[in-house]
């Protein structure tokens, strides 16, 4: 008996066959718990049971929050440890300068312990030791020693090369209340050596050391050293509170 020949059936279905073969199948990826860093989503019951102290620290503020939206908070503060208490006072900053001294320094700001620049006179000539120093009554020549020896470092410098007589008066008074008000003691006047002047006299040399004796804010003054800049200049001992 003669074998059945195939028909259009088998054909289809033998074709259907092999596509099914032929298709590509999905693949599933598998993550373990350590790469993904947690474990598979636990139930409600099962995430409450696995929170820590931590976690109980936070357990207000999943009020509002779906179940859903609660399992994945607990899940993310699970590892977080709460701050201890390490029972110490949270202080404000302590000022650098107590209230008294802050209204002394006013005071000097505004010109209440020395008389302004206005009213000094341009041509007093006070007594004054050799070496164009000068120094305050009331305090000895050691002082003057100290000073050209560097015992106060310069902290501030101010240049009045150029400024006519108005000019630096201005200058000079600011320069000096503002130190003052900032507690420095120690500070450095450049006023030339009068070469640039029309006589070729030192007027601004000659007129701002005469200004610096008068002040009771200023308790010496020197010639600085030439590297500091000479007879062009001299370094000032300020009295401060």
């Amino acid at each position: 008996m003669a074998a059945n020949k195939p028909g259009l059936a088998d054909l289809k279905a033998l074709r259907r066959q092999q596509a099914e073969a032929d298709a590509p199948k999905p693949r599933t990826r598998k993550v373990s718990p350590k790469k993904r860093g947690t474990q598979p989503g636990p139930s409600e019951p099962a995430a409450v049971a696995a929170t820590s102290g931590a976690v109980q620290h936070f357990a207000q503020a999943d009020v509002g929050l779906s179940t859903e939206d609660r399992t994945l908070f607990r899940r993310a503060v699970k590892m977080v440890q709460p701050i201890k208490d390490a029972k110490r006072a949270s202080l404000p900053p302590v000022p650098r300068a107590t209230a008294d001294l802050l209204r002394q320094r006013r005071e000097v700001a505004m010109g209440k312990d020395s008389p302004a620049l206005s009213a000094i006179s341009d041509h007093y000539a006070p007594a004054k030791l050799d070496d164009g120093s000068f120094i305050q009554a009331g305090h000895g020549p050691d002082l003057i020693k100290d000073l050209k020896r560097g015992k106060w470092p310069i902290e501030a410098s101010l240049d009045l090369h150029g400024s006519t007589l108005d000019e630096a008066r201005e200058r000079l008074e600011q320069f000096l209340q503002s130190c003052l008000a900032h507690g420095i003691k120690c500070v450095r006047i450049v006023h030339g050596k009068g070469y640039g002047s029309k006589d070729g006299a030192p007027v601004l040399k000659e007129t701002v050391r005469r200004w610096l004796s008068q002040m009771q804010a200023v308790k010496a003054y020197t010639e600085c050293a030439e590297h500091d800049g000479g007879s062009g200049a001299v370094q000032a001992l300020l009295r401060l509170k």
